[in-house]
């Protein structure tokens, strides 16, 4: 393990002073960590001025130099892996819970505390110097998990959730916890935030004006759950509130939610973050347009319980003090919770207190991380069909691979991602190359993902194959000598948040590029680019302008207000075209230069027919990536909008591929790379396998690899559910749970919740109870489950038990209560015993309490089985008095 030196620095200079006998002395008895926590707290709070306060309670918190503290940022994001360069990539957040493995989750989620741990050693944290960026790649305060249920396929940030079921989030969030802020005494590893609180999911579109409204049934038994475990068994620091309105108040203005139900029901003790921007949706026109302006929005958040905006608005508290709306001792009750949160991550104390000094940069993307990262794929992976056992395939097969993600790296990272090392990085089409060297492997797109025209990168055939060359200039003007040369072969992606600088050495702000390159056109017709700019800039083609760019400059606020183009010229076939663009920031802390050249071909099933026509077995990778599905986003695109979907079958170039693909009497190994359920119903005749590879992060290709040829036997299970068209979806807006979920579902799926293949068999014996009855107040039960690999070769099983009521009517159909995922060898039995706790026979009951969740006697069946689907299920009755 590699040693980092912690920077002292001015602050941590200031607050110790030598003192004779050895015994420390501190300038400030906040500093002094042998006081209680809230003698610390209280000193400082007494030290701060109003204008100082407010200025905390925002989440780029700036320095205090008179008292020797230094500026802190609570945004960072680990989703899946901390947002750094050079991190490790673990799966996607929905992919991690197809795993159905809380062990791992909490070994996964250990390794990402580390690697931020290790970046923030490798950091300076003591500057005076005020921060002009947003920094969400090497902070403490991690915004993740998000435990929103996944009610509905549509919703484009399903994908960085555990997936529909409350007892299956609540019980993998609880590791993430576990794992992220360690299980040190005196410090917290790092600090964790469940999100978005409450009833949030989706759609993308109109989350800043939406007001969701639901049964209280509904709130309880669904939305609230996995909120309530964190809270009060898994010790959850931090909270963040959602966009949208619950009842007709913002979710970060809502009484109800933040005080009622998390602060006086749940004794919430952490910090309230407000999601980004969410504060200036109470009072801009055409959003919720609850509140006048950011004075009285600031305030009710405020008075609600939300303790740090994500944003600016805040600074209007100091006019809520003068209009005298809000008291200075309403400051003092969130920033005590704000200040305790950063003595309980040690940001105060010396290194030497330190229980994480000692990780480093030998720690960020290790070689033990990345074999965790591996294993993590491959137990995400769920087999939903094998006709035929078509797979796993013969490493000596030609193999025609096919479809738009088979050689795209850049899915397997999902959203709110890392970027991990080139090492550890491979394409699907490569690892099967790689896995298999004595295969034949042909390759091919043939489409895109949902144009109708198939993209060809053209970027990389400028200055004869060396790319775009780019100079950098630490000046406003590209003149004089260049401190920076790069060559760019794939598309610009360049930016100045989250810690990024254009190029090494390179200034944030103040600073100019000039970006040149030739080519000869190998073809006649349109060139086409993309041209996305914060920032001023222009492009130029043979010298003559073709597009302008002219802004103010960008802040932290309204980075998201890029200027974009996507636009064509002419080529023609043996001329040379000169591309030239210039790019100036002169003050603006945020800085975007997004670039790109492509060619556009109509997709030829023909050729692609003909390409595979010796092949023994098609591979189609297809499905979607994260610039399809995610956070509210542009797409203009048949089936998507605004980050979500209208509609979840395949998209139409895929279909037709996958059609064209079958109607060569080949087998066809349908891979689906996704963060969310997609229908096959209407074509689920034309693939003989099909597996579900999500977004698999940095080790995607290989744990795929190994699954195809059977060096891993797969066992993932769906956390969702697949339904067979769109047609069995209800109403994207209706929160209400009928007919949503496994749990409301009445038709029938095509593959259900909790449903997954092995390349082995299981059958499961009958089940005991160890009581056929039970007391309310002591209805805990254990089921011992018998399980037999009838196979061939060791597999993993995951064993699930199901809770039915039978005296409730409007109860869900049957509810996930207990799992174990176990390894059994070929031709054993193996005994699971999973214990059922009172909480696994609570429901709303409005006739017992008004709020909450309580233990309803009755009858029940408890079912036991491999998934979710009744004829998947054996059941035995228990009785609840």
């Amino acid at each position: 393990m590699k040693k980092t030196l912690k920077l002292i620095g001015i602050a941590a200079a200031a607050m110790m002073l030598a003192s004779c006998g050895g015994k420390q002395s501190y300038e400030f008895p906040f500093r002094n960590p042998t006081l209680s926590l809230d003698e610390r707290v209280e000193d400082l709070l007494s030290r701060l001025t109003p204008e100082q306060k407010v200025s905390l309670m925002m989440h780029v918190s700036p320095s205090i130099e008179e008292l020797g503290i230094p500026s802190f940022n609570w945004w960072s994001e680990a989703c899946h892996g901390i947002t750094y360069d050079g991190a490790t990539v673990f799966p996607q957040s929905i992919a991690l819970a197809a795993s159905w493995d809380p062990d791992q989750q909490y070994k996964v989620f250990t390794a990402v505390s580390d690697e931020a741990r290790a970046v923030w050693n490798m950091s300076d944290h003591e500057s005076m110097a005020p921060i002009t960026k947003i920094s969400w790649y090497n902070g403490l305060s991690m915004w993740c998990p998000n435990i929103n249920i996944f009610r509905d396929p549509r919703w484009g940030r399903g994908q960085e959730t555990s997936g529909e079921d409350p007892y299956l989030t609540a019980t993998m969030a609880t590791q993430t916890v576990k794992g992220m802020q360690g299980d040190n005494k005196d410090y917290y590893k790092t600090m964790v935030c469940a999100k978005h609180f409450a009833v949030h999911s989706g759609p993308e579109w109109n989350r800043h004006s939406f007001d969701v409204t639901v049964s209280q049934r509904d709130l309880w038994e669904t939305y609230l759950p996995a909120f309530k475990t964190l809270v009060q068994d898994a010790n959850v620091r931090s909270v963040m509130c959602a966009y949208n309105r619950y009842e007709g108040d913002p979710c970060c203005g809502s009484s109800r939610l933040l005080t009622d139900i998390l602060r006086e029901q749940w004794n919430f003790d952490g910090m309230v973050f407000s999601d980004c921007w969410a504060i200036p949706n109470f009072y801009t026109p055409g959003q919720h347009e609850t509140h006048p302006d950011a004075s009285t929005a600031s305030t009710a958040a405020v008075l609600a319980g939300t303790d740090v905006e994500c944003g600016s608005s805040y600074s209007a508290l100091m006019q809520s003090l003068q209009d005298g709306i809000i008291k200075e001792s309403d400051l003092d009750k969130s920033l005590r919770r704000t200040l305790r949160a950063r003595f309980e991550l040690g940001v105060f104390d010396p290194a030497s207190r330190d229980p994480w000094a000692e990780l480093g940069a030998d720690d960020v993307s290790s070689e033990e991380h990345h074999q965790l990262a591996i294993q993590s794929a491959r137990e995400g992976m769920v087999l939903l069909k094998n006709e035929g056992s078509v797979l796993p395939l013969s490493k000596d097969l030609t193999i025609a691979v096919v479809g738009p993600n088979a050689d795209y790296p850049v899915m397997h990272l999902g959203n709110y991602n890392g970027t991990p090392t080139a090492e550890h990085t491979i394409s699907i089409v490569d690892a099967i190359r790689q896995a298999a060297p004595g295969a034949n492997v042909i390759y091919a797109p043939v489409v895109a993902h949902a144009e109708e025209f198939l993209t060809v990168e053209r970027l990389k055939d400028l200055n004869d194959g060396k790319g775009l060359h780019a100079e950098y200039y630490n000046q406003p003007l590209p003149t004089g000598t260049a401190v920076a040369t790069e060559d760019y072969t794939e598309a610009l992606a360049l930016r100045t948040y989250g810690g990024y600088t254009f190029a090494e050495g390179v200034n944030p702000t103040k600073f100019a590029a000039k970006y040149t390159g030739s080519f000869v056109a190998d073809y006649s017709g349109d060139m086409y680019y993309e041209f996305t700019v914060g920032g001023n800039a222009y492009l130029k083609v043979n010298g003559k302008t073709l597009e302008t760019f002219n802004e103010k400059g960008m802040t932290t606020e309204n980075r998201g207000e890029m200027k974009s183009k996507g636009e064509k010229f002419r080529v023609v076939k043996g001329q040379k075209y000169d591309i030239e663009i210039t790019f100036t920031n002169i003050k603006a802390p945020v800085a975007v230069l997004n670039f790109n050249l492509t060619e556009r071909r109509t997709p030829d099933f023909k050729a692609a027919q003909e390409l595979v026509k010796d092949a023994d077995v098609i591979v189609m990778v297809g499905g979607l990536h994260s610039h399809l599905e995610g956070e509210e986003m542009a797409v203009n695109l048949d089936g998507f909008k605004g980050g979500d979907r209208t509609k979840i079958e395949l998209p139409k170039t895929q279909l037709d591929l996958l059609k064209a693909m079958d109607a060569t009497g080949k087998p066809v190994v349908l891979v689906n790379c996704s963060g969310s359920a997609v229908a096959f119903g209407a074509v689920e005749k034309q693939y003989d396998a099909l597996i579900q590879a999500w977004y698999g992060g940095e080790a995607m290709g290989i744990a795929l690899a190994d699954v195809l040829f059977g060096d891993y036997n797969p066992a993932g299970r769906l956390p969702v559910t697949f339904y067979a068209s769109t047609d069995q979806l209800p109403d994207f807006l209706d929160y209400n749970m009928e007919g949503h979920t496994y749990r409301y579902f009445e038709g029938k799926p095509l593959y259900p919740f909790g449903y997954g293949l092995s390349y082995t068999t299981f059958a499961y014996g009958d089940a005991k109870l160890s009581k056929d009855s039970a007391k309310a107040d002591n209805a805990t039960v254990n089921i011992t489950i018998p399980v037999t690999n009838t196979g061939s070769r060791d597999g993993d099983e995951v064993v699930q038990v199901y809770v039915k009521s039978l005296d409730n009517p409007d109860a869900p159909i049957k509810s996930l209560r207990g799992f174990d995922r176990v390894n059994i060898p070929a031709g054993k039995t193996v005994s699971i015993k999973i214990t059922l706790e009172p909480e696994s026979f609570m429901f709303y009951d409005a006739s017992i309490s008004a709020d909450g969740l309580n233990v309803h006697p009755g009858k029940y069946q408890i079912l036991y089985g491999p998934s979710s689907a009744d004829e998947d299920l054996k059941s035995l009755e228990f009785s609840v008095i």
